[in-house]
C-alpha cells in the first residue's frame, strides 16, 4: 500500500528508472525510502536538515519537501550559505533599511523576508559563522527578526530547510536543536544499482 501512495505523492505515474514528478531519480530501495521520507516530513511544519555527501541530491530533496507540503503553492528562496558575504550577512538574510548601514545602501527585504509564507534553503547552512546562527535563533522559534536599522521586530511565516555535506555537529547545538527532523540522502555508493538510470537521466536531459 505504500508504493501506490508514494506514486501518487511524487506525482502519480512515471516510467521505470525515469525521474519521478519532483526530480528524484532511483528504483533500488534506498530510493524508495527516501521518497517515504520525504512525504512524511513534507506532511509535518518543523524545520529541517538534509544531510548527505557532496552529489547527492540535497537539493532536490529539499525542493521535493517544499513542494509536498502545505507551503508548495508559495516561494522557495534558495541561498547557498558559502554565497553570503560576511560583513553583510545580517542585511543579506534580515534585509535593512535605506541608506543602512551604509550611505546609499538601497533597501532590501533580505532573503527571509522574501520566503515569508513559503521556505528559506540555506544550503551549507554548516558555513554560516557561529554569531550569524545565533541570530537565526529566534526566526527559528517565533518567526522574529530585525531588519538592519529597524528598532521594530518584523515576522516571518516561513519554515527553514537547511542543508549540509558535513557532520551535524558542525552547527551550534541550539541551532541544531531547533532543526527537528533529519533527511539523510544517500550517497551513489549506497545505491550502485541507480546509477545506470542516473545516466541514462542525464544523457537524456542532454
Amino acid at each position: 500500500p505504500v508504493l501506490p501512495r508514494l506514486r501518487e505523492a511524487f506525482a502519480a505515474e512515471f516510467g521505470f528508472g525515469e525521474a519521478d514528478g519532483l526530480g528524484i531519480v532511483g528504483e533500488s530501495p534506498l530510493a524508495w525510502e527516501l521518497r517515504e521520507h520525504v512525504a512524511f516530513v513534507a506532511a509535518r511544519a518543523a524545520h529541517v536538515l538534509v544531510l548527505g555527501p557532496s552529489g547527492a541530491g540535497k537539493e532536490i530533496v529539499a525542493q521535493a519537501i517544499h513542494a509536498l507540503s502545505k507551503r508548495g503553492k508559495k516561494p522557495m528562496v534558495s541561498r547557498s550559505a558559502v554565497t553570503i558575504p560576511e560583513g553583510i550577512a545580517d542585511a543579506e538574510l534580515f534585509g535593512n533599511v535605506k541608506n543602512y548601514p551604509n550611505s546609499g545602501m538601497p533597501e532590501r527585504l533580505g532573503i527571509v523576508g522574501e520566503a515569508d509564507k513559503g521556505t528559506l534553503f540555506l544550503d551549507e547552512i554548516t558555513e554560516i559563522s557561529t554569531s550569524l546562527q545565533a541570530h537565526l535563533l529566534r526566526l527559528l522559534d517565533a518567526g522574529e527578526y530585525h531588519r538592519l536599522g529597524e528598532s521594530r521586530a518584523r515576522r516571518a511565516d516561513l519554515r527553514v530547510i537547511g542543508a549540509t555535506n558535513r557532520d551535524e555537529s558542525a552547527l551550534k547545538h541550539d541551532l541544531r536543536a531547533r532543526l527537528t527532523f533529519r533527511v539523510d540522502v544517500p550517497g551513489l555508493g549506497e545505491r550502485r544499482e541507480d546509477i545506470p538510470l542516473l545516466a541514462h537521466h542525464l544523457l537524456r536531459g542532454i
